[in-house]
């Protein structure tokens, strides 16, 4: 889903108000670490052992914000006017390193950067005015400026999970040709393009994960499956595209989405061939529900969304769609759970069940000790009181 709190102001404002509030942003990096990252129970964990909790942010922009009609060059054709060139967003107005220094002072540990197969081909030199104010991106391709985003968020000490969003350069999340790893492409071409990101960055312990596919779901025709051995086998899929990753990257911590809800798992669960490396992952959406997609208008069902239930009954929905996983002790399917994305509805929402269900939300990642990271990363309204999810 591709909508949030963040954008209740808007990413770029949000960044640009970086520059306004830099003086007190104090340089920082991430407290210290040790990679690559494993997993032990539900917990992930360093090298060295140590709990390393997930504090994420959603770094979105290099898998395109274009929403697929009208000029590519024009920004009201893209996602709430934000264009980010296929980039990481907003290099046009702030400079990188004020950019982290924002991550950091939020207690951010993780960024979950996003691409798209499209963006890894495109050979395209970029616009000099796309990184106004970070000249040294000039003469690059979007995948060189992927790379530069990686090497100064990790220079920082953030650990970056590198996210495998969508296939074209589109904004997800409809029926937009991106809908599962091989709705626009053959697996083979999608097991080639990771084994080429996994490759690529391999000397970088600090690039710690590989995020499977966002989102998989229905195309006009089919809803993915978990097991059925189809086209459409979910569970097959990223079984055998992690394989090929753990062969290539044994170090790396493979990210499996599923849903929510993250129930099949209970049934059929991943066996990687390096063990401890398997985290599962799911988002929450305000506007979204256990048996409601979000849709307005055509589409639409009447069952509830997340922000229609009660405090406990959303407590008891996100235990038992997804982090049951985790919270179930040495069952074959117990892994970490990642809330790899949650949010509310769009730019200028003002509902107070939203507002609501965001304190219940925050309330759940603190009381189960959970791993998250929202869309996008900005500092939260204070009255939300989204400053209790920094670090514990």
């Amino acid at each position: 889903m591709r909508f949030s709190l963040g954008k209740a102001l808007g990413v770029c404002l949000c960044l640009a108000s970086t520059v306004v509030n830099a003086a007190r942003l104090t340089r920082r990096d991430v407290p210290a670490w040790t990679a690559p990252l494993s997993t032990s129970g539900r917990y992930v964990v360093d090298a060295d052992g140590n709990r390393f909790r997930l504090q994420g942010g959603n770094w979105h922009g290099a898998s395109g914000t274009y929403t697929g009609s009208g000029d590519i060059n024009d920004d009201a054709n893209h996602h709430a006017g934000e264009n980010a060139h296929t980039m990481p967003l907003g290099l046009q107005y702030v400079p990188i390193d004020q950019i982290i220094d924002s991550f950091l002072e939020m207690g951010i540990n993780t960024i979950r950067l996003q691409f798209s197969n499209q963006m890894l081909h495109d050979t395209t030199i970029i616009d000099s005015s796309w990184v106004a104010a970070n000249p040294q991106f000039i003469g690059m391709t979007p995948l060189q400026v992927y790379d530069a985003v990686i090497e100064a968020l990790t220079a920082r000490g953030i650990a970056v999970i590198v996210n495998n969003h969508t296939n074209t350069s589109l904004w997800c999340c409809g029926i937009d040709g991106n809908e599962r790893w091989n709705e626009s492409q053959d697996i083979s071409t999608w097991i080639s393009d990771w084994l080429f990101v996994v490759n690529r960055y391999k000397s970088n312990k600090r690039v710690v994960g590989a995020d499977l596919y966002n989102e998989v779901r229905r195309d006009v025709l089919t809803d993915p499956d978990w097991g059925n051995g189809d086209n459409a086998d979910w569970a097959t899929a990223s079984q055998e595209v992690a394989n090929q990753i753990q062969l290539a990257n044994p170090d790396i911590l493979i990210i499996v989405e599923v849903g929510p809800p993250l129930t099949p798992v209970a049934g059929l669960s991943h066996t990687l061939l390096v063990p401890h490396k398997l985290v599962y992952s799911a988002h929450f959406y305000a506007y979204t529900g256990p048996n409601h997609s979000g849709a307005t208008g055509i589409g639409e069902t009447s069952d509830p969304r997340y922000r229609d239930l009660s405090r406990a009954d959303l407590f008891s929905v996100m235990n038992s769609s997804a982090s049951y996983v985790a919270l179930d002790a040495e069952m074959h399917y117990t892994a970490p759970v990642w809330l790899s994305e949650f949010g509310v509805a769009g730019r200028g929402e003002t509902l107070d069940s939203d507002k609501t269900w965001f304190q219940n939300f925050a309330d759940y990642l603190v009381l189960t000790d959970a791993d998250f990271a929202f869309w996008p990363p900005r500092w939260v309204p204070e009255q939300w009181d989204g400053q209790r999810l920094g670090p514990s």
